[in-house]
């Protein structure tokens, strides 16, 4: 099968999971009180961002999880994370999720045989290869994995987000740990990314953290994920979102829908606020407007020059 034709069933299957995954979402009963974005609605806009959620059993201080690490890597980053190292906290959070479900590197080696047929194309066969290699690796290194990775990657991921560990914030509020496969809908962990992410995304902006204005440009134009249905629409800062992605760019922006366009003096001086405020030291034009892969994606498709997870 070509890659490009591997690639577009890969990507349907994500897309219809993703579908399911939201549909049985949204017929949960919503939480009370649930915080929302900076913004959502016009009294909102005027009060300053709320701080994260935080559950009323959830203890001041977050404890350290009880386990004995079989790896010395992963064993080295908790003792940093446990004594305060928020950047060690997000690693091992991510090594930890990255391991919760290898079934895509097993997808990959059963379909080995098939790959190594003589008559694929030489760039192919090669491509093949070096993904069959990191899918060894990624399974190889997630042997002496603990257990429960995911509760403890979860637990590790959300504590560098409350230390404000911009990578961290947005990763958590992105669902990298409670929507890595969708089995955890019923957990007391979803429904506290729940009251979490909304905030959490915005303050991962409010870090300067460029990834982030691509998911609330999409939070703020519609509801077609867990996380944008947490994100009540706003034309105005969709637009503004919008504008200030080609203002990084260096490239101009696309003509806004005719129903909008009065909204537009009024997004540009938002545009030219957030970058003001929140990006003065990112000169333009970026040659790539970065995108973050979840961390087990990332280990069999990212490019080469993809740096680890929160190690920037």
């Amino acid at each position: 099968m070509p890659v490009k034709t591997r690639g577009l069933i890969v990507s349907l299957i994500a897309i219809a999971v993703a579908l399911l995954g939201w549909q049985l979402w949204r017929s949960r009963a919503p939480i009370a009180a649930a915080p929302t974005a900076v913004g959502q609605s016009d009294a909102a806009a005027q009060e300053p961002p709320a701080a994260p959620a935080k559950p009323a059993d959830t203890p001041s201080k977050i404890e350290p999880i009880r386990s004995n690490y079989r790896n010395p890597q992963l064993a080295e980053l908790k003792n940093r994370a446990d004594a305060g190292d928020s950047r060690a906290s997000c690693q091992l959070g991510m090594e930890l999720l990255r391991c919760t479900d290898v079934s895509p590197a097993e997808q990959v080696l059963a379909s080995a045989e098939e790959n190594s047929r003589p008559d694929l194309p030489p760039e192919q066969r090669a491509y093949m290869t070096k993904l069959e290699d990191r899918a060894r690796q990624m399974i190889n290194e997630c042997r002496n994995a603990p257990a429960d990775s995911w509760k403890q990657g979860n637990h590790y991921l959300r504590q560098a987000a409350l230390a404000g560990e911009p990578e961290a914030m947005y990763r958590y509020a992105r669902g990298d740990s409670v929507l890595v496969d969708y089995t955890h809908l019923n957990s007391p962990e979803f429904d506290r990314w729940r009251a979490e992410a909304g905030n959490m995304l915005q303050l991962s902006f409010e870090a300067g953290y460029l990834p982030s204005v691509f998911d609330l440009m999409v939070g703020y134009s519609d509801n077609s994920s867990p996380l944008t249905g947490l994100i009540a629409n706003d034309p105005t800062k969709a637009r503004a979102m919008r504008l200030l992605i080609s203002r990084l760019a260096g490239k101009p922006a696309d003509r806004p829908e005719s129903r909008y366009a009065s909204l537009e003096p009024a997004a540009t001086a938002l545009a030219s606020q957030w970058q003001r405020d929140y990006f003065p030291t990112v000169k333009p034009p970026l040659q790539k407007m970065p995108r973050l892969m979840p961390a087990g994606f990332a280990s069999l498709y990212a490019d080469e020059n993809n740096e680890p997870a929160c190690t920037q």
